[in-house]
């Protein structure tokens, strides 16, 4: 039989790695009987495929039309190296026994991580070949896995506040209403699995129209891009988590603040060194109106990473509020989810997340109970004498580690489908 045995060991058994880190391991060989062999060669290997298939409609030579099946495909490589274990030429003789070759590798420093997808993959592996003279080969492939981390912190932007402003006017029997404000803000836009987005929602009705409910939803586009024999692309849209809130009431308002929990288990690839493969989050928040109108959506993108944000800067306050052209009545309704005395606090107030609002402990804090729309902007959360004062502080809790599974819930939607979210 000859070679009667080949296997990969990683030192490391999980078999799990990081951009710039040395993989060290050894190559067993089990020979059975004596067999002659040019060389045994170790190649480590880790490419990005995207592939589908399509069919469309093509007018053949007598003029008809006939469905033919298209195969989209793109492929990039990240790394390819290759290692002789046993002699580069001339021929050797293995005897009975076992043999063990001991490597290292140093991996490059800017991977993608690996990822799975229905229409495309990051995949590394590591193979031995040992090439024997005027027989068939004998090869050994495995896969590891690559873990790019996204640090939060590198993009000091994302801890900014974020707002979204939509507005939207109905006509109702030749009559044109007044406009529905919808805004959306967040304190920050970077996030770690495990952490809730603070999302406060306002929403002027000076409609003529009732809203339903409003729905606040964590969505996650995954893009395919194929390159041959045509550029086109293929999404697939993910619905992480939603929160759903009363609506509002035709010519009335109301403000709102909500937690987004983020799931520990949502896996997060580093895909920025992919130009085939991207991964994308989006906060959107959809009014949804009586009848036959369509409803009204403020979409923010958020960044999802693994380590959070500790930023040290001074927190930006924004106005929470919509000021309008012209005045409307508002119900000046204002629904916090938590209240708090107005009472000097001894200790420091906290937003909810790694990124958190701290309140230094010789300055006391107001909150507002019936704060009244033009007095919005300076009682929503902390009073503005003391918002020079509010720094970004360490997270609580470090955040889960990466985890590899296939997606539970997928829907694939049309391409058209996107627009909203500026992918097309």
């Amino acid at each position: 039989m000859g070679v009667h045995n080949i296997q990969i060991i990683f030192d490391d058994p999980t078999a799990v790695f990081t951009p710039g880190q040395t993989i060290t391991g050894r190559v067993l060989i089990e020979i059975s009987r004596s067999v002659k062999i040019k060389n045994i060669k170790l190649k480590f290997l880790g490419v990005a495929n995207v592939d589908w298939s399509e069919t469309e409609s093509r007018t053949n030579s007598d003029g008809q039309s006939e469905n033919h099946s298209v195969s989209y495909t793109a492929r990039e490589e990240y790394l390819k190296s290759k290692m002789f274990l046993v002699g580069e030429k001339g021929e050797f003789q293995l005897e009975v026994g076992e043999y063990i070759y001991p490597f290292n590798f140093s991996l490059p420093h800017q991977l993608p991580s690996t990822f799975k997808g229905r229409h495309g993959k990051v995949c590394y592996t590591a193979k031995v070949k040992i090439n024997i003279p005027w027989k068939m080969n004998k090869e050994k492939e495995i896969m590891f896995k690559i873990i790019s981390s996204i640090n939060l912190n590198e993009d000091p932007s994302l801890a900014e506040p974020k707002k979204e402003i939509k507005e939207k006017f109905y006509c109702c029997c030749f009559c044109k209403s007044g406009p529905l404000a919808l805004i959306v803000c967040i304190p920050y836009s970077g996030f770690v699995p495990g952490q809730c987005i603070p999302v406060t929602v306002e929403l002027d009705n000076n409609s003529n129209v009732d809203v339903d409910t409003i729905k606040i939803k964590l969505d996650r586009v995954v893009q395919f891009k194929a390159r041959f024999p045509s550029s086109k692309t293929k999404s697939e849209l993910f619905k992480i988590g939603n929160v759903y809130i009363d609506g509002v009431k035709k010519h009335t308002s109301k403000t709102r603040m909500e937690q987004l929990q983020i799931p520990n288990s949502l896996e997060i690839p580093n895909l920025k060194h992919c130009g085939i493969i991207t991964d994308t989050y989006f906060l959107n928040v959809e009014a949804c109106v009586i009848g036959t109108h369509l409803n009204e959506v403020a979409s923010l993108q958020i960044i999802l990473g693994n380590i959070p944000l500790t930023i040290a800067s001074n927190v930006h306050q924004f106005d929470y509020s919509f000021q309008p052209s012209n005045q409307y009545c508002f119900s000046n309704e204002l629904i916090p989810t938590n209240s708090l005395s107005s009472t000097g606090l001894n200790g420091s107030v906290l937003v909810p997340g790694y990124a958190q609002l701290e309140v230094p402990r010789n300055q006391p804090c107001t909150m507002a109970h019936n704060a009244s729309s033009q007095n919005l902007e300076n009682n929503m959360i902390l009073t503005q004498n003391y918002s020079s004062n509010i720094q970004l502080t360490k997270f609580l809790d470090p955040p889960p580690p990466y985890q590899f599974s296939d997606p539970k819930t997928t829907s694939e939607i049309p391409t058209t489908s996107f627009k909203q979210y500026g992918l097309i």
